[in-house]
């Protein structure tokens, strides 16, 4: 009978063979990816890619200075250490942050809005001056460029500060006119407005101040007291436009305003989008901008998906590698696997067996429980694997020489050894799950040297 020879045992202990070299992989591959921290750099990528901001010095860098986003940061309190990158960022905590962002820089924009757009460009064509005359330092043009640009950025951050100036003044007149008539609800009333007037400024000011930090440590990503700095700019900003926010009747409206004076791009015109579609689902202004917040949610997790392929990818190729690598190391020869147990029947029964007590033991669903059960199972096991200088054993290595017996030898070798790093390369959940069908496949059927199970018994 079939489900009962040795073809199928001989299949099932290959297989398991397959996992066991697919979870060393998987382990090796996380602890790259750990290493190097892939899962928290690809998510930046996409989200500076998503926010249209290569550079992370506008919205992706003040996305993850965020107060929500910085709280999932790994050593984000510790200026001692530098901060890991978050490896995942919910759909809600993006939403959130960015629409506190976004809510900002529409207050602000009421009024200085052009102030600060004008402040932000001169500040990124500053940056694109340096970047030229770092590439050629000995042209006079480029270091006059440098020079008008500097120029320039320093007139729009003075036109700023002597505007926050007249207001703070204003409002010290205010004041003190206030205590002066306590009574007189004009004055307060103008008190009231002279503050907002330089709180509102303050905020630009504030806003333009974490921009400088920002590229200051888009520069140097390293240097942890630059990053802190940047977050701590960017809260107090903020702190300034929150204190406003509940005096705008109409939120979404207010935001708007701030994507409009966005640098152009693909994240400027999504969002405009996002904010006419919200207006068209919900018509009450009290919940625009609860809506406008879901759209954004949805917005992100949609291109998280992308995300997760780019990832994918780049563990498939990884994966590739360190499956050739294993593979070839341990000799791992297909070919070479099934003539072995196809021979050796108790090195066939004891890889048979374990394997059926890896699928009895552990539900396919936990990965790492099923792992953990693999390598357990595995311990007390000859596997038919590794190089061998004894001309005898079937893994040994012969040298190279110019022979057609040695021809034969080397395709069959490479020929085994490659699909060896086919099959691994397919993942230990797949294996996991094949295993469990081939195994379950054998216990349906009748194990060798039994009576078949519908066959009548003696005595019967």
């Amino acid at each position: 009978m079939l489900f009962g020879s040795n073809i199928l045992e001989v299949g099932i202990a290959v297989i398991f063979v397959y996992l066991l070299l697919s979870i060393v992989c998987t382990a090796l591959n996380e602890g790259i990816a750990s290493l190097i921290d892939k899962r928290g750099k690809n998510l930046v990528e996409g989200i500076k890619n998503l926010l249209n901001d290569p550079k992370f010095t506008g919205l992706a860098q003040q996305l993850y200075n965020h107060g929500l986003i910085g709280g999932i940061s790994q050593y984000a309190s510790n200026p001692a250490k530098r901060t890991r990158l978050p490896s995942y960022m919910s759909g809600e905590s993006f939403s959130l942050a960015l629409l506190d962002i976004l809510s900002a820089r529409g207050i602000i924009a009421g009024k200085y809005g052009d102030l600060l757009a004008n402040a932000e460009a001169a500040d990124d064509a500053y940056e694109e001056a340096l970047e030229a005359a770092a590439a050629a330092p000995r042209d006079p043009q480029c270091a006059a460029a440098v020079a008008q640009a500097k120029d320039a950025r320093d007139r729009t951050r003075v036109a700023l500060e002597a505007i926050a100036e007249k207001a703070k003044a204003a409002y010290d007149q205010a004041v003190q006119a206030a205590k002066a008539a306590p009574d007189d609800t004009a004055l307060v009333k103008a008190e009231a407005e002279a503050r907002h007037e330089a709180d509102s400024i303050s905020a630009a000011l504030k806003m333009l101040d974490a921009r400088h930090a920002a590229i200051a440590s888009a520069k140097n990503p390293k240097e942890v007291e630059l990053l802190l700095a940047a977050g701590a700019t960017l809260k107090e900003a903020l702190a300034f436009a929150r204190d406003f926010a509940t005096e705008y009747p109409d939120p979404l409206g207010n935001i708007q305003e701030g994507l409009k004076r966005l640098p152009e791009g693909h994240t400027k015109e999504t969002l405009l989008v996002l904010v006419d579609k919200t207006r068209r689902e919900v018509t009450a202004i009290e919940h625009q901008a609860e809506a406008f917040r879901n759209n954004l949610e949805d917005w992100f997790n949609t291109a998280m998906e992308r995300v997760g392929g780019w990832y994918k990818r780049w563990t498939q190729r990884v994966l590739l590698c360190l499956a050739t690598l294993v593979v070839v190391a341990s000799n791992a020869d297909t070919v070479m696997l099934i003539e072995r147990l196809s021979k050796d029947n108790v090195l066939r029964a004891s890889i048979v067996a374990a394997a059926q007590d890896t699928v009895k033991a552990q539900p396919a669903a936990d990965v790492s429980a099923q792992s953990q059960t693999v390598l357990k199972a595995a311990e007390n096991l000859k596997l038919p694997v590794g190089w061998s200088l004894n001309p005898c054993d079937p893994g040994y290595f012969r040298p190279p020489e110019l022979s057609w017996n040695y021809t034969g030898w080397a395709f069959y070798k490479i020929f085994g050894l490659f699909i060896s790093i086919l099959a691994v390369t397919l993942g230990a959940p797949f294996w996991f799950d094949t295993l469990s069908k081939f195994v379950n496949l054998r216990s349906a059927g009748t194990p060798p040297g039994e009576t078949s199970k519908s066959a009548p018994q003696p005595g019967q």
